[in-house]
Order: C-alpha cells, then structure tokens, then sequence
C-alpha cells in the first residue's frame, strides 16, 4: 500500500496546488464582455481538467496499482501486432523529421500570405503525405475540416486573431468569418 501511495503523491500534490490555482483564478475581477465569456474561464477551466487528470491517476495508483499502466498497454498492443520492441526501436526516419521541421518552417512564413485557413490545410495535407499516409479523400477531408474546426475553435471560442492572408486568398478567410458568424 506504501507503494501505491508513493506512486500517487506526485499527483496528489498537483490536486492540491490545482484546488489552491482555481480559488486564485476566482479572485479575477474583471467583467466580461456582453455574450462572450470572461477572463476567468480558461485558467478555470485548464484548472477543472488538471483536476479531473490528477483525480483518475491518484485512483488508477492507488486502487488499481500496478496492472494497470501505459507502458504494459504498449507492450500489449505491441505484442498482439506482431511487432517486438527490438524492431520498434530499429526504425528510425531521420528524412521524414526533417521534412517535417522544413514543412512546419515554410507554414510559419507562409500564413500571414495565405491566410489560418488556407496555409492550415495545405499544412495538414503536406504532414499527412510526409508521413506516409496514402488515402487521399481521407486526407482531404481531414484537412479540410482540421483546419475549420481549429479556425472555429481559436475565432468562436478562444476569441484569437488569425491571420486572413494577402489578397485574393484573404477573401476566403473573410468569407468563412462572415460564414461563421465572427465580427
């Protein structure tokens, strides 16, 4: 039981300074805008997550104990396919990293030209194929909507600023806002 319970603390003591963090964040005294939330939801809500994290490893640690960890999930998973660690940790693919630090590159400079939602999908799209991906509808919806679903959570519910882009691809960031419903 002593173990467990060792295995536990660290997430114990994460709670605790997380219950302290959420009473701080209500301390936060500035009014929200009409229809939009306040200064005080994300650091609540990244507090309410934390806690909800830290509740289920201090029950897994200490209920379930041992049986039950990631690394035995992998090794699982690993052995029902087929593959050995031995093989595992053989493949390595130094191209496609540095394909993927080049890519990341070119979509920091190109997205003030291009626009979020036009340099985000042909990012998407790009990491996908480098990655060996080959299903190409699948490829395109996911870009397509990846990059919706992200312009619509940092517009709508994040409330960031995102770059349209330089004419004529602003127009297409200009019409999904106005599709969108952001002012």
């Amino acid at each position: 039981m002593l173990n467990r319970l060792l295995r536990a603390s660290p997430y114990i003591v994460v709670q605790i300074a997380a219950m302290y963090l959420y009473q701080v964040a209500g301390r936060i005294d500035f009014p929200a805008a009409p229809g939009r939330i306040g200064p005080d939801f994300w650091p609540k809500s990244i507090l309410v997550l934390l806690g909800l994290v830290c509740v289920y490893e201090i029950i897994k640690n200490l209920l379930i104990g041992e049986t039950f960890t990631a690394a035995g999930l992998l090794e699982k998973f690993m052995k029902d396919s087929g593959a050995t660690e031995g093989e595992e940790k053989l493949r390595s693919y130094p191209l496609i990293l540095a394909g993927g630090i080049v890519l990341t590159v070119i979509y920091v400079v190109t997205i003030s030209t291009l626009g979020f939602f036009l340099a985000t999908i042909a990012y998407l799209a790009l990491f996908m194929t480098l990655g060996r991906y080959r299903r190409w509808g699948v490829i395109a919806v996911s870009s397509l909507l990846g990059a919706l679903v992200l312009m619509f959570i940092f517009m709508k519910v994040v409330y960031v600023s995102l770059p349209l882009g330089t004419e004529p691809f602003s127009a297409v960031s200009l019409w999904l806002l106005a599709t969108m419903g952001v002012h």
